[in-house]
């Protein structure tokens, strides 16, 4: 069975060879091609080091400040001197 009469009922072509043409390659640039750079905005490199900074933080461990919530809001935890403890920390830490 022969294909070229079914393929020509539904329109198909069949492939023609085409001839190379006798064109020789664009000749190689002889100066130094520029290499491309690419410039981070201030925003970009602010994103990136807060990124770090969260990722280098410990998780917070939500059991815990459950129970510190409920001694407080018992009043069955010294806030005062906790207060004052966590903001040196906070200080020293350079997070405030």
């Amino acid at each position: 069975m022969e294909l070229r009469p079914i393929a020509a009922a539904y329109g198909a072509k069949p492939l023609e060879p085409v001839a190379k043409s006798d064109k020789k390659a664009a000749p190689k640039q002889t100066a130094a091609a520029q290499k491309e750079q690419v410039e981070f905005s201030d925003a970009s490199i602010s994103m990136q080091k807060l990124k770090e900074i969260i990722d280098t933080t410990p998780e917070v461990r939500i059991k815990v400040v459950e129970e510190i919530r409920m001694k407080i809001k018992y009043n069955g935890y010294p806030i005062e001197s906790n207060i004052y403890k966590a903001m040196e920390n906070l200080i020293a830490n350079k997070i405030v």
